[in-house]
């Protein structure tokens, strides 16, 4: 044939060296070339094309539309692969790591010219400066046809390492056309080991783009099964929401098909991610090892048998290998075509979808809460809104040991503040004062089989960020913060107006706290975890007598009903130590009166309330009647009792001519929250005048010494606790008593607390606004009593 470069050019014909024509539009989705920059650079053809000489006219031809026709190309000499650490000169690069194909001929599958894309041809020009950016890339990057700039580029990147990161993608799939080739089209190939070693390398360096990967992946599949090297365990990470499902999930579902065998769970939850039908929704994203838990465990309770698919009418699996490059394709039938294919089936994708959507919908609490913490750390906080069976081994990992934090509170009876607990359970402790924030934290520790005293279900009001709780452990885990029951609320009043009545003497005594436990014990209609409640509150306020006067208050919600039952255990209470204190009998009174009961059934009681085990020997029954020592009012003649004197007993006949001493008396007694509680003292027989109040007829019925200090007090609203404290002290006095004392004449006076909160103290000034100053004291007849 002749050679149609010699056609002379007056014929019509002219020769063109490399004619520049567009790259043809993508048509295939996910290849990839699909990861290159999409350019309209020309890209060179190889060989001389001789196309019409149209030079002489600007009118168009007939044949001007025809397909351009290739010169025959001369013999050339067969490209050969270079083993693995071989080296190789091409041009000016001394490539060292082998693993490419170099020659002048390579011609693809179904064709004798066109050379394979993987091939480097030594012949063809490499420029002097890069493209390390291929920006002249082509869809298809072929060898043959880039850019000399883009040549030079990639053998820059041969000859490297092969393991920059940033390097283009183009320059790797180019090299990954060789090792494709090697492994699957070639018979045998005695390298395969080193070439599937090579891919799972590049794997871990470009893994993170998705194209390669999924290519990569498709490879060593389809070279598994060409090779019969399927392995024993399958690698079951899989992209969710793929083209199609891969390669090797299908004969891994094919092979349990086959051999009768059960899917197990996980088999079955790759299948699922991978079908292209399945959302896949945030929570599984963000929680997948527990995702994969919680799946594992409903697929086990719905098929308690396995997932068993009869392979008796299932189309067998076809496997059609096309290569990334696009030079070829190529049928593998393992198993010699007798594997099934299950992936086109309703089921059991169709059941498995539904498990696995409900799964997702069990993970929405956990994932919103998660998100919000910073860097997506779980906390005790999150992992409460995880199913039950999960949440103890998953706070095992966490940060601070959260959950043993709370084993140890609960054991040893501890106090810790609600800010405190808040940020123990990973809540923010800033917000902790919001009643919501509150409920939130108790449903927290409720999801781990605790609770605190301080919960706003069971509480009066909603506690402030430094109150401090007791944390103790429910009969079993409650998936939401608990209601108290009907019985609960009218139990907890009377256990503490009973704390009111043992804290008026300033001691809980044991044999009284020993009465209220057991008034809880025997309280009909109360729950185990309810009981529990209320000794842990009866053990916090014995800590801080302060927190049962708001309890006064509520009295008025004790039906009526309940009331005459309501004062015998209150009696009961006053009486469990065996001494009844005058400022007890104060207490009661004003808890009578506030119940409308007759003041005469106070004493009535009072006649019978000593304990069997309390009464003294000598047989007498009537009830010791005490003032505290270091405690003289004045005007009375109060002698410190001798070690071996008995304390003075009240004739029970006579206690209602003393009811009014007993109302001015209680204003002078020692403060109630004193650390030690001095010995009783004698009341001795007298009869003298009390000076109850400073001048000051706003202050009837208070000792000097508290109406001075209310005195100052009403002069601002609000008080630090600091200053309180300093002031209290400054009238020889206990902050806490006069807390107490000033709030139980207030509340006996206006029925309204005078002062209010802890830090700062605020003053309900306005009780005062209207009453005036008046100069006569008060004075009250005490008549003192012999034995």
């Amino acid at each position: 044939m002749p050679d149609p470069s010699a056609a002379p050019a007056e014929a019509g014909w002219q020769r063109i060296e490399n004619t520049k024509v567009a790259p043809a539009a993508p048509t295939t989705e996910g290849s990839p070339a699909s990861d290159n920059a999409q350019v309209s650079d020309p890209i060179q053809q190889r060989g001389p094309i001789l196309v019409p000489n149209t030079a002489r006219t600007d009118h168009p031809r007939w044949f001007d539309r025809l397909p351009a026709v290739r010169a025959s190309p001369g013999p050339r000499q067969s490209a050969h692969w270079i083993p693995a650490n071989t080296a190789a000169k091409v041009g000016s690069h001394d490539i060292s790591g082998g693993m490419i194909y170099v020659g002048e001929h390579l011609p693809r599958q179904g064709s004798l010219t066109d050379p394979e894309n993987c091939l480097i041809d030594p012949r063809l020009t490499v420029g002097a400066h890069g493209d390390p950016l291929g920006q002249t890339m082509g869809y298809w990057p072929s060898y043959s046809s880039i850019s000399p700039a883009a040549r030079k580029s990639y053998l820059d990147w041969l000859a490297g390492s092969r393991s920059d990161p940033d390097a283009y993608i183009g320059y790797v799939f180019l090299y990954f056309y060789g090792l494709e080739r090697r492994l699957i089209l070639e018979e045998s190939p005695p390298d395969a080991d080193g070439v599937v070693a090579e891919v799972r390398r590049l794997l871990q360096v470009y893994g993170g783009n998705g194209s390669f990967k999924r290519y990569a992946g498709e490879l060593l599949s389809a070279y598994q099964l060409k090779s019969a090297q399927l392995p024993e365990k399958f690698d079951l990470e899989v992209e969710e929401n793929s083209y199609e499902i891969p390669l090797m999930l299908k004969v891994a579902l094919g092979m349990r098909v086959r051999g009768g065998e059960a899917i197990e769970p996980d088999l079955l939850l790759a299948y699922v991610l991978a079908d292209p039908e399945t959302r896949v929704r945030t929570p599984a994203r963000r929680a997948q090892t527990l995702l994969r838990e919680l799946f594992a465990e409903a697929v086990e309770k719905q098929y308690p048998k396995g997932v068993r698919v009869p392979a008796a009418g299932v189309r067998k699996l076809k496997v059609n290998y096309r290569a990334c490059s696009g030079t070829f394709d190529l049928a593998i039938r393992p198993f010699g075509g007798d594997l099934p294919d299950i992936t086109n089936r309703s089921e059991p994708i169709g059941g498995a979808r539904r498990i696995f959507d409900d799964c997702t919908d069990r993970l929405d609490d956990y994932s919103r809460m998660l998100g919000r913490s910073e860097g997506l750390k779980p906390s005790l906080a999150a992992v409460a809104q995880l199913p039950l069976g999960l949440r103890v081994k998953n706070c095992e990992t966490l940060a601070g040991s959260p959950l043993r934090r709370l084993q140890e509170l609960a054991s040893n009876d501890a106090l810790i503040s609600i800010q405190k607990l808040a940020e123990l359970a990973g809540m923010d402790p800033d917000k902790i004062a919001a009643r919501a924030k509150q409920k939130e934290l108790s449903a927290i520790l409720g999801a781990f089989g605790y609770a605190h005293t301080a919960a706003p279900s069971f509480s009066l009001k909603s506690a402030k960020p430094d109150e401090l709780a007791m944390v103790f452990g429910l009969e079993r885990e409650a998936d939401a913060d608990p209601e108290p029951s009907q019985h609960y609320r009218p139990m907890q009043l009377s256990i503490m107006l009973g704390m009111v009545i043992a804290f008026a003497d300033g001691l809980l005594h044991p044999l009284e706290e020993r009465r209220l436990f057991d008034k809880v014990d025997e309280a009909p209609g109360l729950s185990r975890d309810e009981r529990v409640r209320l000794k842990a509150e009866i053990k916090v306020c014995a800590a801080d007598a302060s927190r049962v006067v708001d309890w006064t208050k509520r009295i008025s919600d004790v039906p009526r009903d309940r009331r005459e039952d309501l004062a015998d255990e209150l009696v009961a209470v006053a009486a469990a130590d065996g001494t009844l204190h005058a400022r007890e009998v104060s207490q009661l009174e004003k808890l009578f009166r506030q119940m409308d009961l007759d003041q005469n059934s106070l004493y009535l009681r009072l006649q019978g309330s000593v304990a069997p085990q309390n009464r003294p020997r000598d047989g007498n029954n009537d009830l010791p009647l005490v003032i505290p020592a270091g405690i003289q009012p004045p005007g009375i003649p109060v002698s410190p009792a001798s070690p071996r004197a008995s304390a003075t007993r009240v004739d029970i006949s006579r206690l209602e001519a003393i009811r009014r001493e007993t109302r001015s008396t209680s204003s002078v007694l020692a403060d109630i929250f004193m650390d030690e509680v001095e010995p009783p003292i004698e009341l001795q027989p007298a009869i003298e005048e009390i000076e109850t109040s400073n001048g000051d007829a706003r202050f009837d019925g208070l000792e000097r010494r508290y109406a001075w200090l209310l005195s100052q007090l009403i002069e601002q609203e609000t008080w630090t606790a600091s200053d309180f404290e300093r002031l209290v002290r400054g009238a020889d006095l206990m902050p806490g008593a006069a807390k107490q004392a000033l709030n139980d004449w207030s509340l006996d006076r206006f029925d309204e607390l005078v002062l209010d909160g802890e830090d700062p103290v605020i003053i309900n000034a306005s009780l005062f606004s209207e009453a005036t100053a008046q100069s006569p004291s008060l004075t009250v007849s005490v008549e003192g009593m012999s034995a």
